[in-house]
């Protein structure tokens, strides 16, 4: 089985590229997700993933001669991210053939058994070893028999009045209340309004009954008109 290491060496050896580790990590655990939950029969959340910490001496999960998937797809995923539509199709088509050849090969060899005692074992050592922080002990100790325990001492029906109250009292007592704030800083002077002209914004009635008049006279009165 190759190792990350190996991975990592072979994809930039058959195709130099200017892609740091850390991306073509995530694009090995995107290979290793699927091999795990498509031919595996891992569930999602189980599946081992690597990252800047992981040991570069990790054995991958498919074996030699198979191993080769993994460098098609990060190649696929580097001419993908490049754009380099027609490398991506041909990259693509040989994982593809790659994946589905190993898929084979696993089903004759383990028929319907979810997975390989050493994969699983593999599988298992991956997740332990990436299951450690400080409070593990604490967290790996509730049951679901001391979860119900506590269901029961303090049931939700119980709490949320208890809830309401103790938020109703606080809310009373002026808790909540804080002491006025200082004045803030006066702001700066609004732009001038716009002055209306005259002749232009607007009409007086002088205006109206200037324009009227001139119109007026302006009619004919009958007196020019023979017949």
């Amino acid at each position: 089985m190759a190792t990350l290491q190996q991975a990592l060496t072979r994809i930039d050896t058959i195709c130099p590229n200017a892609w740091d580790d850390a991306a073509k990590l995530l694009w090995l655990n995107e290979c290793e997700s699927m091999i795990q939950t498509r031919i595996l029969g891992t569930a999602p959340e189980a599946c081992i993933t690597y990252d800047a910490d992981t040991a570069r001496s990790t054995v991958l999960l498919v074996p030699a001669p198979f191993d080769r998937l993994y460098v098609y797809y990060v190649i696929a995923m580097c001419d993908y991210a490049a754009h380099e539509t027609a490398h991506y199709a041909d990259s693509m088509m040989l994982f593809n053939a790659a994946l589905d050849e190993y898929a084979k090969w696993y089903q004759r060899t383990n028929g319907t058994a979810a997975a390989t005692p050493g994969a699983a074992a593999q599988i298992a050592a991956n997740s332990a070893a990436r299951h450690t922080h400080k409070n593990k002990g604490v967290l790996d100790g509730i049951t679901a028999a001391r979860a119900a325990a506590w269901d029961a001492k303090v049931s939700p029906a119980a709490l949320g009045p208890a809830v309401n109250t103790a938020l109703q009292a606080a809310k009373d007592s002026g808790a909540f209340r804080g002491g006025k704030g200082d004045p803030g800083e006066k702001g700066e002077p609004g732009a001038p309004g716009k002055t209306p002209v005259r002749g232009t914004d607007y009409w007086t009635a002088a205006d109206k009954q200037e324009i009227v008049n001139s119109v007026i006279a302006a009619l004919p009165d009958g007196t020019e008109v023979s017949y």
